[in-house]
């Protein structure tokens, strides 16, 4: 590649950055015109029925990745929290749209893809790239498509906004050059040797204008560290990674594609080659530390260690808070140590947690509120929490299902799920047999004892 002047390089640069920035979806013209909304702006509303919309900016809330799902919780009222379920992966404030899936999607491909779509946007038009379209590019690529064939189509994407970017479908090469030192470089002149140099690599056909790109990207980058030009590769790395923060770790949208470009591309000049704060500001999030690459936290897992072998189950704290910190409660003080599986009924469940082995009721903290239709139900393997008829009396006692009871979900208020066993159903299987009989005018026990020896957390 020729490099003869500091302009050739910064020629070279821009016009790298500003090609990659166009790609197209596809070759047909459905795929061209979802390639051009990709770019201005979110593809596509999203379902309404993925969306939840809360009437406030982003900054009036927090929120927080959950072990299934996520929370957005309401800063100015202490408690006000939304559990979102896990079929909700948009959250629409009044200013942007948080796409909760742009962390994980971003996972898929290879870092180097990742970052090579963001000064897809950086380049054509200098502009950050939203969460949305990013989600849209990264399944292209998923799809079989290169970064090299994305950037020869997304070109068809900056002429559909030529009154933004001044590309034209009708201009010369030779225009084409001019602009890029017109966009990036602010400068209406243009060095002959650069612009001769720039010109016939495309009108030879020795380069596309997609191929160019990724030659010129690649040589800006081959300048890191060096006196002259290392300012170039630092300008080009900031702005990835202003983009990474605003599109992949915010998920940010804004909430039309006019927005989009405007302001993205406000965003993206506030970057300089030695800082990125005046661009974070720009973008105002003040909830800096929310990061959706961010892996969900693991899910509290308890080990039941009972006379016929050990149980582990998976506690599901985002759909029954209040109960799974109840029954871990319980196990962290030692409670459940010596005490029995109670109640066994081998078509319907087996029941611990509350009595010695000579059917002495053990003393309990207070009972707690119901978190029945929690969205969890009472099938095989669930365990939940026993109670009276009286709807917020369970304490300490819980129950395995052995056979789907979903009809427990609601029956005479429901009963709440807290989670699942996860390994050791066939000890399950060994207590729901046991041969039982009645002891103190209690039905359905064990004739022989099934102890619980105890209960811990594994993680």
């Amino acid at each position: 590649m020729k490099l003869m002047s500091k302009n050739n390089l910064l020629a070279t640069i821009c016009l790298g950055l500003m090609l990659t920035l166009s790609a197209c979806g596809g070759d047909s013209q459905n795929d061209t015109q979802s390639a051009i909304t990709a770019l201005s702006g979110p593809p596509a509303a999203a379902p309404a029925e993925t969306v939840v919309t809360f009437n406030a900016p982003r900054n009036s809330f927090a929120i927080k990745r959950t072990i299934y799902s996520f929370s957005v919780s309401d800063k100015g009222i202490v408690g006000n929290q939304t559990l979102l379920q896990t079929d909700k992966t948009n959250v629409k404030f009044t200013d942007f749209t948080v796409n909760l899936l742009a962390g994980d999607k971003s996972k898929t491909i290879a870092a180097a893809d990742l970052n090579a779509l963001i000064e897809l946007y950086v380049a054509f038009m200098n502009r950050v790239p939203d969460a949305d379209g990013m989600i849209y590019w990264i399944a292209e690529i998923k799809n079989g498509r290169s970064i090299e064939q994305l950037a020869d189509n997304f070109y068809t994407s900056a002429i559909a906004y030529s009154d933004l970017t001044g590309y034209s479908s009708a201009m010369t090469n030779t225009d084409f050059v001019k602009r890029i030192y017109l966009n990036v470089l602010g400068r209406s002149e243009v060095d002959q040797e650069g612009l001769n140099y720039w010109t016939a690599e495309l009108n030879s056909g020795r380069k596309s204008r997609g191929n160019l790109v990724r030659t010129i990207v690649g040589s800006a980058h081959s300048f890191k560290g060096k006196a002259e030009y290392g300012w170039v590769a630092d300008l080009l790395d900031n702005k990835v990674t202003v983009g990474t923060y605003f599109s992949i770790e915010q998920g940010l949208n804004y909430n039309s594609p006019a927005e989009s470009i405007s302001k993205g591309m406000e965003i993206a000049a506030a970057v300089t080659a030695t800082d990125i704060s005046a661009a974070k500001n720009k973008i105002g999030v003040t909830d800096t530390s929310f990061d959706l690459r961010t892996s969900p936290p693991p899910a509290p897992t308890v080990k039941i260690v009972t006379t016929l072998g050990t149980i582990i189950v998976e506690l599901n704290p985002d759909n029954a808070p209040i109960t799974v910190a109840n029954f871990l409660r319980y196990t962290d003080v030692g409670f459940y140590g010596n005490k029995i599986f109670h109640r066994v009924i081998s078509n319907f469940m087996i029941q611990g947690g509350g009595f010695t082995a000579d059917m002495v009721q053990a003393s309990t903290y207070a009972p707690i509120v119901l978190e029945a239709n929690n969205g969890l139900s009472n099938v095989r393997g669930s365990i939940a929490m026993a109670r009276t008829n009286v709807l917020n009396s369970a304490t300490s006692q819980f129950f395995i299902n052995v056979v789907d009871n979903t009809f427990l979900d609601t029956s005479g208020g429901g009963y709440a799920v807290f989670g699942k066993v996860i390994s050791g159903m066939d000890v399950v299987d060994k207590i729901r047999v046991v041969p039982t009989g009645s002891k103190n005018n209690y039905p359905d026990v064990p004739v022989t004892t099934v102890s619980i020896t105890s209960v811990t957390r594994t993680n």
